[in-house]
């Protein structure tokens, strides 16, 4: 059990350096920022670059990184370093501490305007990982200061799935009113939890005894477990993974509006990721075990080092696997942006709930952005999080003729380890793009249409001249 614990408060500096970034959600330039918004468009088609044409990094939760991990001498440890102060490391942490990951990376990505230079339709191909943990605090209590009590409730899941979908928005009521909608067909790759209904923890002196119920479930095409000869349960080891085809199937949409309420003035609204994935089980196994160790004692307020449990109590009885139904990270996002100086200079604010699995996070975030050419943005952005902290974040485009560069960051003036890793923030995020132009820009904004107006007005100086 320690080991899958370090493994889980290990995954987000590990994860750091590879989803949606709210600095981003106003830059008119930025291929992906229909993502937030299926009835928002960039201000010209494109043609994304495989991979590298948008990677997107999402990690939260309820408690900041330096809660979890801790310089000594040099190397991040975990709070389950004996290094670390029982004190030390149970000072900050909730009652439930939730951990989650979302990543996206584009595969393939074409979108472009049609003649009208008002709608907009693209097609996208991404693979996007999400990963979300409950570990509570009771559990960190009996691991670094041996206190018995009914901890429960523990709980690690992950999947990966193929995302393909088509976008179109177009324009009502004298182009005020913005739709779009956005269809996209899954096909799972894997999916995998673990949860433990049931870990409570009684000491007799120096006698641990543990009462355990869990379950583990795999869904993955071609996964199987080998039990060894002589064993009737299996562990983690003894799975096997050879991918035959999708582990599932399903469906999601986005739907999303925008509307002018005056000509610089405009509010948005979206409902992002609302579907599901139907996962076919492959491997399952039940954990229900009552345990003694010895040899453990309490001195001094902190533990000896703990039993390893790995081996006893991660370890499963095979039983039939079962098909799940799971929703997706449904996003909701309401902005609203006034546009300064002919659109030079625009102040937005975001309001964003993301339903992750264990947890509902609610963020606010305020931007301002320069575009002091049309093919060049530079946003800043200050983020309340979930009425714990805040974060800036940062993030430039960059869209001339003959290419479409995207950065942006919420992590680069954040206090840092000599790793690079940020502390003190419970969310971050890091999305980057690259992409060809593709088509003329669109018309949907002060700038297109000053462009336009001067592009007929002199068609109409070299009809009436023959220039």
């Amino acid at each position: 059990m320690k080991r899958i614990l370090i493994l889980a408060a290990a995954l987000l500096p590990a994860l750091l350096a590879t989803a949606q970034n709210p600095t981003a959600y106003f830059m008119d330039g930025a291929t992906f920022r229909s993502q937030f918004n299926p009835a928002f468009a960039p201000q010209r088609g494109y043609l994304n670059l495989p991979a590298i044409g948008g990677i997107q990094v999402t990690v939260g939760g309820n408690v900041s990184l330096n809660s979890i991990v801790y310089p000594r001498n040099g190397k991040l440890v975990t709070l389950l370093d004996q290094s670390v102060p029982a004190a030390e490391a149970l000072a900050n942490l909730r009652t439930d501490n939730y951990l989650g990951l979302d990543t996206r990376v584009n595969l393939f990505g074409i979108g472009k305007y049609t003649a009208n230079r008002k709608n907009f339709w693209s097609f996208d191909m991404s693979l996007r990982t999400t990963e979300s943990s409950n570990l509570p605090y009771s559990l960190f209590e009996f691991l670094k200061l041996g206190k018995e009590g009914d901890i429960g409730n523990i709980r690690l899941s992950g999947d990966s799935y193929l995302e393909a979908g088509f976008n179109y928005s177009f324009p009502l009521l004298d182009d005020r009113l913005y739709l779009g909608a956005r269809i996209k067909f899954l096909a799972g790759v894997a999916r995998a939890e673990m949860q433990y209904t049931r870990f409570n923890v009684t000491m007799q002196e120096d006698i641990w005894s543990v009462d355990a119920q869990g379950r583990f479930d795999l869904a993955g095409g071609g996964a199987s477990v080998e039990i060894p000869e002589g064993r009737e349960t299996f562990e983690f080891n003894d799975l096997k993974f050879k991918p035959k085809g999708p582990a599932g199937y399903g469906v999601a949409v986005d739907l999303g509006a925008t509307f002018d309420i005056l000509p610089d003035l405009q509010a948005s609204l979206a409902l992002v990721d609302l579907g599901f994935i139907c996962w076919n089980g492959a491997v399952a196994g039940i954990s229900s075990q009552q345990l003694e160790f010895t040899g453990t004692t309490i001195s001094g307020g902190e533990a000896a080092p703990a039993p390893d449990f790995d081996f006893e109590l991660l370890k499963f009885t095979p039983t039939d696997a079962r098909n799940s139904t799971k929703s997706l990270r449904t996003t909701i996002n309401a902005g609203i942006e006034y546009r300064l100086w002919e659109r030079r200079v625009g102040f937005g604010l975001l309001y964003s709930a993301r339903f992750w699995a264990y947890r509902t996070y609610h963020n606010l975030t305020g931007s301002v952005n320069f575009q002091p050419v049309e093919w060049f943005t530079l946003s800043g952005s200050y983020s309340v999080l979930d009425n714990r902290n805040g974060a800036v974040g940062l993030a430039m485009n960059l869209s001339p003729g003959w290419i479409n560069f995207f950065i942006g960051t919420d992590m680069l003036l954040s206090r840092r380890t000599p790793q690079w890793v940020p502390i003190r923030q419970s969310t971050m995020n890091l999305t980057f793009g690259l992409g060809i132009p593709l088509g003329k820009r669109g018309d949907r904004n002060t700038w297109s249409r000053k462009a336009r107006q001067s592009r007929e007005e002199d068609q109409a100086l070299e009809e009436l001249f023959g220039w």
